[in-house]
């Protein structure tokens, strides 16, 4: 039963009473004493209110007590059971983040936290939403204000511009990397332990009889061969699993429904990784897919569906991790929003994310980024937003600089001046190819020391002259040029900073290496971690502020 207000009066009995100055000192120096002090009061419990019976039961442990917990294992470093021993053991620091220094018996457990944690992936998927990531989001505003970031609400007069820098990092899956030979067999074997754990038996082929052996998993997928020999044996192995797949498929849809494959996930993923896997030729012959033709958001491991691999810079098996921390230029930041998607998703994506979440009417935002974000079609919604987005570097193909110098109409449909200062008889613009076909006068360009450049068209016959001119190219020579300038170049070296969250996040909290399978179960660990780097970087702010007011 929930329980909506819980908070106990202290009592004669707190251990906190009886501490000794060495003791107070440590608690106060600690990180989760700030737990304690800003995540544990500002969890909104009333959101997790349907993750309990209704009915008259026994009351449940405060929401903010799992929630404070989980950012002590992620601050410290520590498995569960480490950190458990630790709260039970008497460990002050740990039971005054969790409000539980009166308590003669601490309430966590292990079954109780697994249960708060299945519960949260019940309710996103449910609800299509991250209730955890909304409330990291609301708790960091208050560390934000208290450093001075972020406006506060309650001053009218406090129309400070917001700055933001933003970037992403792939993040490792802890689900195995398989081969394609494996991702097919296995995903059999996944199909057909569920129709041994039903009683299905009936319905294996005889033919795959063999997957059922001890060591047939050892004998499929690692055999000894010459070098020569290897991708001969493993395109033939392929091939033969792929037609044991298809046989497989073939029994399923003669005895089950479709929506009743579609409803079991061990069969949905069979039948997922079928459509991925294998193809029909021109004599309707079904065969293994090309290996060039298959998805990188395909299944890469069905234990893990997940799962995604991207070739940036180095091949990744996981996720992508977008922050976007808001800071005052002078090292103090704390992170305000953050992404969790597949590592297939763009820069772009991720940042209408961050843009969409934000309201109409609120604060200016100076977004600093660099050259993956941005494009035309986010300019509008930047716009609506009040967002001033800062490339501090450019991809793909560099502009000529001379288009800097052509002045365009508000809309970027017309050409006003070229960069002799020349004035366009006409303009037709080009709603499929966004370029500007300007006609100039009296053959101004005939003679002109940019032709080359700008790649004028000279008719002598009728005296004029045609200069072909894209919106975005213009738009790109403007921006390589303002990235020269002191005020992009200091943005550069903020945008910068936010390498050291990703080298944090590796380092400290080993993001890499969470030991959970799927994005929406990493995703709950990968808050907590965000919230303790929050916590981190406000405790950094406090004993700058004490050391400016002891020079002071």
């Amino acid at each position: 039963m929930f329980r909506k207000d819980q908070n106990m009066q202290i009592t004669l009995e707190d251990r906190m009473l009886f501490i000794n100055d060495q003791t107070k000192r440590a608690i106060d120096d600690s990180r989760a004493k700030l737990v304690g002090d800003i995540i544990y009061p500002n969890v909104d419990e009333d959101k997790f209110s349907s993750f309990f019976s209704e009915t008259g039961s026994r009351p449940n442990i405060e929401i903010r007590k799992y929630v404070s917990f989980l950012v002590l294992e992620r601050m410290y470093k520590m498995s569960e059971a480490n950190a458990l021993e630790f709260l039970r053991c008497g460990a002050l620091n740990f039971q005054y983040a969790i409000h539980t220094t009166q308590d003669d018996r601490q309430p966590l457990s292990e079954s109780s936290l697994r249960r708060f944690r299945r519960s949260i992936e019940r309710y996103n998927k449910e609800n299509k939403t991250d209730i955890l990531k909304s409330e990291f989001e609301r708790i960091s505003i208050k560390p934000g204000i208290d450093m001075g970031i972020l406006p506060n609400p309650a001053d009218e007069d406090d129309n400070k511009t917001i700055l933001v820098r933003m970037d992403s990092m792939m993040v490792e899956a802890h689900a195995k990397v398989m081969t394609r030979l494996e991702i097919l067999y296995m995903t059999i074997v996944v199909a057909l332990r569920y129709l041994l754990k039903n009683d299905l038996d009936y319905l294996i082929p005889d033919n795959l009889a063999h997957y059922l052996q001890k060591d047939d998993h050892n004998k499929v997928l690692y055999y000894r061969a010459k070098e020569e020999e290897k991708a001969s044996i493993q395109k033939s192995r392929i091939e033969t699993t792929a037609q044991e797949m298809i046989l497989l498929y073939d029994r399923l849809h003669l005895n089950f429904m479709p929506q009743f494959i579609a409803s079991v996930p061990e069969l949905a993923v069979f039948g997922r990784v079928y459509s991925e896997q294998i193809i029909q030729d021109e004599n309707g012959v079904r065969i293994p897919r090309d290996k060039h033709d298959i998805s990188a958001d395909s299944v890469q491991n069905p234990f893990d569906e997940t799962v995604t691999y991207r070739n940036k810079r180095g091949h990744h098996h996981g996720s992508v991790l977008n922050v976007a921390e808001a800071h005052d230029g002078h090292g103090n930041g704390v992170i305000i929003h953050a992404a969790l998607e597949q590592n297939t998703t763009s820069d772009n994506e991720l940042e209408r994310q961050f843009i969409e979440q934000l309201p109409e009417d609120g604060p200016s935002i100076e977004l600093q980024t660099d050259g993956g974000y941005g494009s035309s079609e986010l300019e509008e919604l930047e716009k609506s937003k009040n967002v001033k987005r800062k490339s501090t570097s450019l991809t793909g193909k560099k502009a000529d600089p001379v288009f800097a110098d052509f002045t365009l109409d508000a809309d970027g449909r017309e050409v006003l001046s070229c960069p002799k200062g020349h004035v366009p008889t006409s303009c037709k613009y080009n709603e499929n190819t966004g370029t500007i076909t300007a006609t100039m006068p009296d053959n101004c360009c005939a003679n002109c020391p940019f032709r080359e450049k700008c790649k004028a068209k000279v008719n002598n016959k009728k005296s004029k002259s045609t200069v072909r001119v894209k919106t975005d190219t213009v738009k790109r020579a403007k921006h390589a040029q303002a990235l020269n300038t002191e005020e992009y170049k200091k943005a550069a070296c903020d945008r910068n900073a936010t390498e050291g969250i990703m080298s944090v996040m590796r380092r400290k909290y080993d993001i890499d290496r969470i030991p959970v399978f799927w994005i929406d179960r990493a995703s709950t660990l990968i808050w907590c971690s965000l919230m303790s780097y929050n916590i981190a970087k406000y405790q950094r702010y406090q004993r700058w502020s004490e050391k400016q007011q002891q020079a002071a």
